[in-house]
């Protein structure tokens, strides 16, 4: 006659196992948001300081003194960059020199493990 008795308390289990499943999956959306954020934040440091590689070798470029490949430290960041020079071009009675840049900022040791972004100009002076 009493068939039903302890039905509750199996219930009442269930429900606390479903809302405990929940918080886990909150909590683990919310870690996953964070390391996107860090990710993203690391990232945009990184195309900083590759911009910043390529100011330096456009400013060694200009002055005469660019040499094929140079590195850095930068922030924390190694700045490798790469100058490709090419003389003899001529527009008109002038002769070009023009110099394809190539910056890549790189830390190992951020948040997120291994970070590198890549920066490209070209610029081209005449004497």
């Amino acid at each position: 006659m009493n068939r039903q008795r302890g039905f509750s308390i199996i219930a009442v289990i269930f429900i606390l196992v479903v809302l405990a499943g929940l918080g886990v999956v909150i909590a683990q959306l919310g870690a996953t948001q964070h390391l996107g954020v860090l990710a993203a934040q690391e990232g945009r440091q990184a195309w900083y300081a590759a911009r910043a590689g390529l100011e330096v070798g456009r400013q060694r470029a200009e002055a005469g003194t660019c040499t094929e490949t140079d590195t850095f430290t930068f922030q924390g960041f190694t700045i490798t960059w790469q100058c490709q020079e090419n003389t003899g071009i001529w527009e008109g009675d002038d002769t070009l020199s023009v110099y394809a840049l190539t910056s890549t900022a790189t830390r190992n040791d951020g948040v997120l493990g291994q970070i590198a972004r890549e920066a490209q100009m070209t610029l081209w002076t005449s004497p």
